[in-house]
């Protein structure tokens, strides 16, 4: 088990526990994201900015697990990276879905990052 000044030392180096860091790696690409489907782009330009965004994600989480050991962020990261090879292979073409598929896709990844925080539940917050 680890001792409490090693749970300390995690949660100060931990972004996930600092408002301005959660909302230049998660808020910032999920409003992007967001706009991009208001913006009435093309589907294919709104997959790629969904993409991008995931991999902005994932690049905070994958970051964040390596600065304090975050067990969400072990879980996340590689989920939000997921996301990106969906979004970004319908950005390219390659996987032929409409937009309500596409839909379900982007709502999976987020469904699934936010599951990752059960274990945390379960087990503890910091590996």
């Amino acid at each position: 088990m680890a001792s409490s000044d090693t749970v300390t030392t995690a949660a100060r180096k931990d972004w996930a526990r600092r408002p301005l860091t959660i909302i230049l790696w998660w808020g910032l690409p999920i409003a992007i994201g967001n706009a991009a489907g208001l913006l009435h782009l093309s589907f294919r330009v709104g997959a790629g900015v969904w993409a991008a965004a995931f991999v902005w994600m994932a690049t905070g989480c994958l970051l964040n697990a390596r600065r304090c050991h975050r067990v969400h962020c072990y879980i996340s990261g590689p989920v939000l990276l997921l996301g990106a090879c969906f979004a970004g292979l319908v950005a390219s073409g390659m996987a032929n879905v409409g937009p309500q598929a596409f839909t379900i896709g982007v709502n999976a990844t987020f469904a699934l990052a936010l599951l990752s925080f059960v274990p945390e539940l379960v087990w503890r917050r910091y590996a």
